[in-house]
């Protein structure tokens, strides 16, 4: 009951992911990450080892062949896993096992992977692959970010039985900055609330400029003032509302 979408922005050089689902705190375990910057996400029963062979491969340099090859023999129940891999270069791995629960599938792009599974059907990923496809213009984070709102948009999380399921957990990092990949350029996670994917549009929307700031402080220190100081001075006094009432939550 997860949909994520990874890609890669060729001009930028980054690669990110962006992932919802009602699981809680899912972007803590869901995607695994080399210290080169290749990004392995396994959802649909979620098996972290199974990551972790992954990223070790690609560090390794063995290829993507070969890392799914090692995912495959670490997980004995690969039929279940749900998987989006993009490396540090571009390439790409899309798999959707056999015993994913409905709807589950994936559409793998040029330059994306955009996947799901306990959804209200496909169309939830066509919208995030369409999103992310219309939106070359923009910020590798904005464009994950607008996949997430149309896979939500388009109907989001349902069980067979016709259960609708909230967002509650969503994740949005961008790897590859003039620091190097082992530290991303923007890793936003909100682990629990009842409307995820808004939260985390208001979060974003707020965080922007925070990104240049940061560098910059760490570059000249001196002259650059507290953040405290600098967000008094720079960031709206008033930033968008939370739509979250209550934080009533329903879908696990």
């Amino acid at each position: 009951m997860t949909f994520s979408i990874v890609g890669y922005d060729l001009e930028a050089d980054q690669v990110g992911i962006g992932l919802t689902t009602v699981t809680m705190a899912a972007g803590g375990t869901c995607p695994s990450y080399s210290p080169s910057g290749d990004i392995v996400v396994v959802q649909a029963f979620g098996n972290p080892v199974a990551g972790v062979a992954g990223v070790r491969a690609l560090e390794a340099g063995k290829g993507l062949d070969n890392a799914v090859a090692a995912m495959r023999t670490a997980d004995p129940s690969f039929s279940y896993r749900q998987i989006g891999i993009v490396t540090r270069n571009g390439e790409l791995f899309s798999h959707t096992g056999e015993n994913a629960r409905p709807w589950a599938g994936h559409i793998q792009g040029d330059n994306f992977v955009a996947m799901g599974n306990v959804l209200t059907g496909r169309p939830v990923v066509d919208a995030m692959a369409d999103a992310f496809s219309m939106s070359v213009n923009e910020t590798l984070a904005e464009r994950l970010l607008l996949a997430l709102e149309a896979g939500r948009d388009a109907g989001g999380q349902q069980a067979p039985g016709g259960r609708h399921y909230d967002e509650r957990s969503c994740l949005l990092k961008v790897i590859g900055n003039d620091v190097g990949r082992e530290v991303p350029a923007l890793d936003l996670r909100l682990d629990m609330t009842s409307d995820a994917v808004t939260e985390m549009r208001r979060f974003w929307e707020i965080y922007k400029p925070v990104v240049p700031f940061r560098a910059a402080r760490a570059a000249d220190p001196a002259s650059i003032p507290s953040t405290y100081d600098w967000e008094r001075q720079n960031l709206d006094k008033n930033p968008p509302p939370s739509t979250i009432k209550g934080e009533v939550l329903d879908g696990d």
